[in-house]
């Protein structure tokens, strides 16, 4: 859903191709690119010239175009294109996702989320050359190859809340370049029973088995898993763990960590009695992400992404269910916190005294090996710091750059990190400090896909006008202060009077859930009391005196009753919150123009429901104002894959008026 750690590449591609009849196979093939600029992510602003790329004999069946300058192009309308579209999510960053043709982005970091996944250098090429239109390009070939060099060679690894460097090659090279950055070798702590002229700690492991493609063994293969490997390790400061993984990114010194969990051999911590109950059948999609998750008895550290509504929690908790270790779930309020511990009790056998919740207004003790946790207190991070965790579950991952969770991450201790998120954007560009606070893209599915199959709805926007009344857009030409000019465009009364006759005409003649959001929270308290309608935001004790219990009693009675069919959001309800029965959203006021933020909204009707049920998306917006971040967000609508059909209503709030 990103644009990779590039952003969007130049828009300006002028593709010219000769067909050439001399390629009469699949073996990979190389275009000299004697343009200087036919680099992967160079030459951005400049027209590209790819005269000198061959088309194969039978391109037509072929799905994909492969550029030197890294972009790839895949037409969803190929025989092959699930194969094509599963390959490309795994070595390449979405760009746009359309009905007819994806664009994708190779980078640094796609690829190393590629080959800690287990896909081999040479097998990107074989493959990207087998879909490909095009013989490959030899500056894509040199790219992959720099990209993926140097990954698996050092091992990030939690020892008795003790983390340690390790690499299993020959007299511990790779260490010592490593200790050669001044930061890293800051970040060493001199542990007893070092060796050897480097200092390093040396272990002696027994060999693995691999699982080959018949996973058959043979007497080599035992006989190489006998002999003992010899491991050079150095302990480092635990609390500059994430700058010594960012500094070994593609970026800097181009080694990246492998983190990966071999829980099954976990003798240390215990294991934790629960599993999936049988009513728990992952749809194909979930069971890909998890297979990017586990391989070879072991768990990577990762972010999946899938779209809301699409089941992100029962891929948490199914993760939790494989390792079966001491779980730390980190929610973004307390609302998600009891949300999480139903949908752990849902859809696994853990029981009531194995979980325990920490919010701001509840706080149990830690028992047994299991626990939901809420990151608001320093306090309670101060009671689970020295566990050790198997698997670090992160909910709305998107969040996690915040100083906050940063803080959460530097002060646990966990074997396995798992990121979910639904959009994997953000304005202020720290996305891809995810890279390092948790690790690759696992897996990612594509929305409209999803939308096909009938596992998500498929939603129709409608963006509605409203002019300011006169007496309105006077004073708002007269104020300087941005605060108030937010407040009169907000409390435009053609906006009220809009919003009004929508919720009527939902409830009344259709019968929908509707959730109506507002950011400003001064309008979000006057529209909920004019229209007599309950309201939730993070600071609710202010307005209507209520507490944590009392959300979650609207929430329950919204979802099961009919008298609460409407309900007033601000966002504390963008993140986390689960509502599955809502069908209608009405948007008054949001964040500028932040993608993530309306993404999360629109996800809140995601859940697929009965065809019979049309499912509605309605911006509210003013024609006087903030038109440039409303278009910003409706580009990244049509770059994503969801389909949405946006129409426009300038002239519907006079049609309206004369029914109100």
């Amino acid at each position: 859903m990103g644009h990779g750690d590039k952003g969007r590449p130049n828009k300006k591609l002028r593709l010219s191709i000769k067909e050439k009849s001399n390629v009469q196979n699949d073996d990979v093939h190389c275009c000299s690119g004697e343009e200087e600029d036919n680099v992967p992510h160079g030459g951005e602003g400049k027209y590209k010239d790819f005269t000198k790329l061959e088309l194969k004999p039978d391109h037509p069946n072929r799905p994909i175009w492969a550029c030197p300058d890294g972009r790839i192009f895949l037409e969803s309308f190929s025989a092959v294109y699930k194969q094509a579209y599963d390959f490309l999510i795994a070595i390449a960053e979405p760009v746009c996702r359309q009905e007819l043709m994806h664009e994708y982005n190779l980078t640094p970091h796609s690829l190393y989320a590629a080959v800690s996944v287990g896909l081999a250098t040479e097998t990107i090429i074989s493959v990207l050359n087998k879909l490909s239109k095009v013989n490959l390009p030899r500056e894509v070939i040199d790219f992959i190859h720099a990209s993926t060099a140097n990954y698996g060679k050092l091992k990030l690894v939690l020892k008795k809340n003790r983390y340690f460097v390790e690499s299993p090659f020959p007299e511990a090279r790779v260490l010592e370049i490593l200790l050669k950055d001044d930061f890293i070798s800051q970040s060493r702590i001199a542990s007893e029973g070092c060796h050897g002229t480097g200092g390093f700690t040396i272990s002696t492991t027994m060999g693995e088995i691999g699982a080959g493609p018949s996973d058959l063994l043979n007497e080599a293969e035992l006989a190489a898993a006998a002999e003992e490997k010899e491991t050079h390790a150095f302990e480092i400061d635990p609390s500059k763990v994430e700058n010594v993984k960012q500094r070994c990114l593609p970026e800097s010194l181009n080694y990246p960590m492998l983190e990966e969990y071999d829980f099954r051999n976990d003798t240390v911590n215990p294991d934790l009695d629960m599993e999936l109950k049988p009513q728990a059948q992952p749809r194909p999609y979930q069971e890909k992400s998890l297979s990017k998750m586990f391989g070879n008895g072991r768990a990577r550290s990762g972010i999946i992404v899938l779209p809301c509504g699409a089941g992100k929690s029962l891929v948490g908790v199914s993760a939790a269910s494989r390792i079966r270790k001491s779980c730390l779930c980190l929610a973004t309020n307390a609302v998600s916190v009891d949300q999480w511990a139903f949908q752990f009790k849902l859809w696994s056998t853990i029981r009531d005294e194995q979980i325990c919740r920490f919010t701001s207004d509840s706080k149990e003790r830690i028992r047994g090996n299991a626990g939901v946790r809420s990151e608001e207190s320093e306090k309670i991070i101060e009671e689970i710091r020295n566990r050790e965790w198997g698997l670090l579950l992160m909910d709305e991952v998107h969040v996690v750059p915040a100083e906050m969770f940063r803080n959460v991450i530097r002060l646990t201790k966990s074997h396995c990190k798992l990121g979910l998120t639904a959009t994997l954007v953000r304005e202020d560009e720290k996305i891809t400090d995810l890279n390092f606070l948790i690790g690759p893209k696992l897996y990612e599915a594509n929305w409209l896909d999803l939308v096909k199959g009938g596992f998500i709805a498929n939603v129709q926007c409608a963006e509605v006008w409203c002019p300011m009344t006169k007496e309105f857009f006077v004073e708002y030409l007269k104020k300087e202060n941005s605060k108030k000019k937010q407040a009169l465009y907000v409390m435009n009364p053609n906006k009220f009077r809009a919003c009004e006759f929508l919720i009527r005409f939902h409830e009344e003649q259709r019968g929908d859930k509707i959730i109506v959001f507002a950011d400003n929270l001064f309008a979000l308290a006057k529209y909920a009391k004019k229209l007599r309608k309950p309201m939730i935001c993070g600071s609710t004790r202010l307005f209507m005196d209520i507490v944590h219990v009392e959300r979650t009693k609207i929430l329950e009675a919204f979802k099961t009753s009919q008298d609460i069919n409407t309900v007033f959001l601000s966002k504390v309800g963008d993140n986390s919150i689960d509502i599955p029965e809502a069908n209608v959203i009405i948007q008054i006021s949001s964040h500028a123009g932040s993608r993530r933020q309306e993404a999360q909204r629109l996800g809140r009707i995601l859940r697929a429901k009965d065809s019979s049920i049309l499912v509605c998306h309605l911006f509210y917006r003013n024609a006087n104002v903030l038109v440039t971040f409303f278009l910003h967000k409706i580009e990244f609508f049509f770059s994503i894959e969801s389909g949405n059909q946006i129409s426009r209503h300038s002239s519907l709030i006079s049609n309206l008026y004369s029914v109100i």
